[in-house]
């Protein structure tokens, strides 16, 4: 049976390498799965021994070839269905979702298309499809009876609607029916909230260019003037009797969130002076209370709100809002509450040890205005809490294998009994979740089957003490199918981006996260979260300050020689990469020690003065790290950018970027790139056209993650091919 299972291995090796070999319109060879023959091509019997190995040729394995499984691609990457935003209903019966298609690579159009689905919350029936248009429809939103669900859409503007149009609020009755436009305003529908009796919907809508902009934009006169001719995001509330909408703040500021009082009759905003993101993330914000009718600003509840885009929740009974405010250094995020009539707001769970979210992050009141629902990251994980306000006790009501962003936060039912979220795990993608109060979470879908024939790692939390100061740092650790400890393999660092973001035990998989594709293919992969990250609250977020590549960096070496000291990692076979701020740091390793033998670096930082100078979010973004801008204290910047240290680089180093990139602008990779250059360590650098911070084209993503997997297979080399058991023919035994 094994000799017969050997000889369909040689044959399906054949077919493959015969199928991967097509022929183009112009009757030329051609083979379609390899952009660089001279980086990708496999040993012959490296790739017998892999369909053998996967067939079964060892004791671990399956002995029927059909149970075999496979390495994954960039193109299974690329693939996978992207989920997001699960609302509940407010009888806790139903939870709407959004899906975004995977693009097909037959289309002209290069970025996927989202739906929203709708699954019952008792798992009795499958997940369906509930709109299905050529365009995006997102952001659901149950009614406050729950028979409606309102939602944004890029569809085209129905007819007689004013040109110029972009997203705008569609309203579908669950009872049966077409999706009806409620707006159709030139501008684009941002965010909307429902008012508490359902008659009106507040939302705010972005200006779009004047008709005369568009005409000298069309005949090229195109010439943007900086820090001028902002187009504001403006609160308008729409009455769904008769569809009349109408602006309720003043022109000329930024509204970045929102919450209607109980009584509908006034609204909580939190307001910017531009929509600058340097304004509207960077700087404080103020919180008012304005009349719905007239927009008159009734009151103003503080001067220093945080991350405009999360802030703030007006509990039910009226008495309270809770918004985010900034850390003492306007690096993190500290949770507190203000009486809306007006008074002295209080911080709430100040030390908590986890990173606590507010707003479209991760924040609701319960039913009884007591207890806040919160979503908190600890760790490695996320943490769905159960707040009292008043003695600040804790309960924890669930995990979730999951990191914090919009698309991923928790909704409550009205009862706030019943939760949904979005969850993956180590071995698959997202999926949908519901948590009852008092029972553990269940997943509802399974939107990725695709995921059970592929060759995944294991994933696992892990710890280790920093050498510098004794601080308890987290991870996550992915190792390859079939590892064995005391056997150490081939061992890629990935830095996370933030830097206060982290990595997180669950799904590690997409243009961005190359953890289960490394593993896939042979790699350990550490996944650290060193000081300066989320998930041991605010302080620790702001451990990095005026040490960019200081005690993280070291938490960082720290975590890789736990590593090897456990006999888990190569030391001679070491990489890393990152992208954003694990593409600075990434850069910044390399100048440093010599230890890697890989490196890519992707959308980083190499010049900290001249990216001060430069990106979108400058200079707010940097100067609380460096205590000042780069003005006042050029030393503190030069002396922690790369390139101040590049003569020391001896690394291989592929340098990735978006051209379109106004965060990072692709100059940080060019300065990078020709300073290998100059001193003659190797590099290559490629430039995606049209890619802003983050890659979005499917072919684009595509090459990124072949890019990656063959610069670290060719620096680095495969690890240990696994024992056999091998008998005197080499055929195995049976």
């Amino acid at each position: 049976m094994k000799l017969l299972q050997f000889f369909i291995v040689v044959f399906s090796l054949f077919a493959t390498l015969f199928a991967n070999g097509q022929t183009d319109q112009a009757g030329n060879y051609e083979n379609r799965n390899v952009q660089n023959v001279s980086n990708r091509s496999r040993n012959f019997c490296t790739h017998i021994r892999q369909r053998t190995l996967e067939a079964g040729f060892t004791s671990a394995s399956s002995d029927t070839i059909s149970e075999a499984k496979r390495s994954v691609t960039p193109e299974d990457l690329v693939a996978i269905r992207e989920v997001s935003d699960a609302q509940v209903s407010p009888d806790g019966l139903r939870i709407a979702f959004v899906v975004r298609e995977a693009v097909d690579s037959a289309r002209p159009d290069p970025l996927p298309k989202a739906d929203i689905w709708i699954v019952p919350t008792d798992g009795n029936a499958p997940a369906r499809r509930l709109t299905s248009h050529l365009a995006n429809d997102t952001t659901p939103r149950w009614s406050p009876e729950g028979r409606r669900l309102a939602f944004l859409s890029d569809r085209p503007c129905p007819q007689g609607a004013l040109s110029g149009a972009g997203a705008q609020l569609w309203l579908l009755r669950l009872d049966g029916g077409e999706a009806e436009p409620v707006t159709a305003l030139r501008g684009e529908v941002l965010r909307f909230r429902w008012s508490p009796d359902g008659s009106m919907i507040a939302f705010t809508l972005r200006e779009a260019p004047s008709e005369e902009e568009v005409k000298k934009s069309k005949d090229g006169d195109d010439a943007r003037y900086a820090d001028h001719n902002y187009r504001y995001s403006r609160l308008y509330v729409v009455r769904l009797v008769d569809g009349h909408a109408e602006p309720v703040s003043p022109q000329r500021l930024e509204i970045s969130d929102f919450d209607w009082s109980p009584g509908g009759e006034e609204i909580a905003i939190v307001t910017a002076k531009t929509p600058r993101m340097e304004d509207v993330h960077y700087q404080p914000s103020r919180l008012v209370v304005i009349r719905r009718q007239g927009g008159q600003v009734a009151r103003t509840l503080s001067e220093a709100i945080a991350y405009s885009e999360q802030i703030v929740r007006w509990s039910p009974d009226g008495h309270t809002i809770a918004f985010s405010t900034p850390s003492p250094a306007n690096i993190s995020i500290r949770v507190a509450l203000v009486p809306a009539a007006g008074g002295r707001p209080r911080y709430l769970l100040d030390d908590y040890p986890g990173s606590l979210w507010t707003g479209d992050w991760g924040a609701e009141w319960d039913s009884d205005s007591e207890h806040l629902l919160f979503q908190s990251f600890e760790a490695a994980r996320t943490r769905l809490l159960r707040v009292k306000v008043s003695t600040e006790a804790v309960q924890v009501l669930g995990e979730a294998q999951t990191f914090l962003w919009p698309g991923r936060r928790f909704s409550a039912s009205a009862d706030s009994r019943v939760l949904a979220y979005v969850s993956g795990t180590g071995q698959s993608p997202d999926d949908v979740w519901v948590l009852r109060i008092g029972e553990p979470g269940r997943r509802l879908t399974s939107l990725h089957p695709q995921a059970a024939s592929w060759r995944l790692g294991e994933s696992e939390e892990i710890s280790w003490k920093s050498s510098q100061d004794g601080r308890i740092i987290h991870g996550v650790l992915i190792t390859p199918p079939g590892f064995r400890k005391g056997n150490p393999q081939p061992t890629v660092v990935q830095v996370h981006g933030g830097p206060e973001w982290a990595w997180w035990a669950g799904w590690h998989g997409s243009a961005w996260e190359w953890g289960q594709l490394l593993a896939s293919h042979g790699f350990v992969v550490l996944l650290p979260n060193p000081r300066g990250s989320s998930g041991q609250g605010w302080r620790f977020a702001e451990a990095n300050r005026d040490d960019w590549g200081g005690g993280d960096f070291t938490d960082i070496m720290d975590g890789l020689d736990h590593l090897i000291d456990q006999k888990i990692a190569d030391p001679h076979r070491l990489g890393i990469g990152g992208g954003s701020y694990g593409g600075y740091m990434t850069a910044w390793a390399v100048t440093q020690t010599n230890r890697f033998k890989a490196a890519v670096m992707s959308a980083g930082l190499s010049n900290l003065a001249s990216s001060n100078g430069s990106g979108t979010f400058t200079p707010s973004f940097f100067s609380p790290y460096f205590l000042g801008t780069h003005i006042d204290r050029p030393d503190a910047y030069w002396n922690r950018s790369p390139l101040a240290h590049v003569k020391n680089c001896r690394t291989p180093t592929l340098v990735l970027h978006g051209e379109a990139d106004d965060l990072a602008p692709v100059g940080q990779g060019w300065e990078f790139y020709h300073a290998l250059r100059l001193v003659g360590t190797e590099t290559e650098m490629v430039v995606y056209p049209r890619e802003p911070h983050g890659i979005s084209e499917r072919a684009h993503q595509v090459d990124v993650l072949q890019r990656v997997l063959d610069w670290f297979e060719r620096h680095l080399g495969p690890g240990p091919e696994p024992a056999l058991n091998v008998s005197p023919l080499g055929f195995g035994p049976g």
